[in-house]
């Protein structure tokens, strides 16, 4: 009987030991960071096995194309409108034409500070 229990005794200590020993493994296991090794040319077939890209048309911003038409407008309406200028407040040729200059630049400071699209 008492070897019974000593045996009972050993094997629940053995099994302890395996156990603690099995915890440590593991923790081990977890503990250390996996290693990753990268093929040196895997971008490269990475790069070889992408569909080619498709060419994307610039797009046009319709409001650029408009201002860039109205200012050309106004240089031209200006122009034919400058024979006939006297400058004076009095006159009607000359307040429109001082309005047209105002416009031009308005426009002209909108072209120049916008972003580009592209």
């Amino acid at each position: 009987m008492r070897e019974d229990a000593m045996k009972d005794a050993w094997k629940r200590d053995g099994a302890v030991r395996d156990d603690a020993l099995l915890e440590a493994a593991i923790t081990r296991a977890l503990e250390e960071p996996p290693r990753v090794l990268v093929p040196v040319d895997f971008a490269e077939r990475v790069r070889t096995r992408l569909p080619a890209r498709a060419r994307v048309r610039a797009r046009r911003s319709v409001g650029r194309i408009v201002a860039a038409a109205t200012a050309a407008g106004l240089v031209v309406a200006l122009y034919w409108l400058a024979p006939y200028v006297r400058p004076s407040f009095g006159s009607v040729a000359f307040d429109v034409e001082m309005m047209m200059l105002a416009e031009l630049a308005g426009v002209t400071a909108w072209l120049g500070t916008r972003r580009s699209d592209g």
